[in-house]
């Protein structure tokens, strides 16, 4: 079910090359990067919870399947890296955003769960170890500006509406769900940059976002966070699989290992 799931995502890669195809504006390869990152992590988890053996329900780690479909890829664990950064900052770096995130109600009903959530928002919000390592990937404020840019933001809303609208083609609802999730998330975090420049134009506080938005921003930093880590915690079984590999094939060692390398590279900062 979760091949389906990374299927699903395959198409919306086609359907983000063909968009992104012959243009150069810095919104566009924005736009592109992003897909790439969240279509990357999707596998990661799939690799990290595998139905090894589903005659006996073993779950376990496919070392093999996280090597073959993104870390022999450096450009996918770096648009991978690229969308968790950008997350990042759209939740702790934008002061509208902060102030929001800050204010909103985590009314569940458990008190000392809402009390809990609520802490550990603020906790995230206001880390200087975040303020830190999150190191501004591009600058918002000249994205979507201009002539152009109302027209822009139509078009990128009008083609996450279209992938979100993709995943309601996939038959396993636990995937669908986690995949109409995680595109909402990123929404939210684009949602979040539009909002830059209206501030200044308007005067006031623009953004607005609804609780299932807020939701779903958190869930997505949520899975790149893990995606993250995983590819640090399984470099070593990794690294072994690649030894492996160069002793059976013999072809081309340095090349396998520079490739290696390099998609570890964007994650070791």
């Amino acid at each position: 079910m979760k091949t389906k799931s990374f299927q699903m995502f395959r198409k919306q890669q086609e359907c983000k090359i063909s968009y992104s195809s012959g243009e150069t504006c810095p919104e566009k390869k924005v736009l592109y990067k992003l897909i790439s990152g969240l279509h990357s992590s999707i596998p990661m988890h799939i690799a990290g919870d595998y139905l090894l053996d589903e005659s006996r329900n073993q779950w376990g780690q496919n070392i093999e399947l996280m090597y073959d479909r993104i870390l022999r890829h450096p450009d996918r664990v770096r648009n991978m890296y690229f969308t968790y950064l950008f997350v990042l900052r759209a939740l702790t770096s934008l002061l509208s955003a902060t102030e929001y995130l800050e204010q909103a109600e985590y009314d569940t009903g458990n008190h000392a769960e809402d009390l809990k959530t609520q802490s550990l928002i603020k906790q995230l919000l206001y880390s200087p170890k975040l303020q830190t390592a999150c190191p501004v990937p591009f600058d918002e404020a000249k994205l979507w500006q201009g002539q152009g840019g109302p027209e822009l933001k139509q078009q990128i809303q009008k083609k996450f509406r279209n992938i979100s609208a993709l995943m309601d083609c996939v038959g396993c609802e636990k995937c669908r769900l986690w995949g109409k999730l995680q595109v909402q998330g990123l929404g939210t975090a684009l949602k979040i940059f539009f909002s830059v420049g209206n501030q200044d134009k308007e005067g006031d506080q623009t953004l607005q976002l609804q609780r299932n938005e807020v939701i779903a921003l958190v869930n997505l930093l949520n899975r790149l966070s893990e995606s993250v880590k995983m590819v640090h915690d399984m470099r070593p079984d990794v690294e072994r699989l690649m030894e492996d590999q160069i002793t059976k094939t013999s072809s081309k060692p340095g090349r396998l290992r520079r490739v290696l390398d390099l998609a570890f590279s964007f994650l070791v900062k």
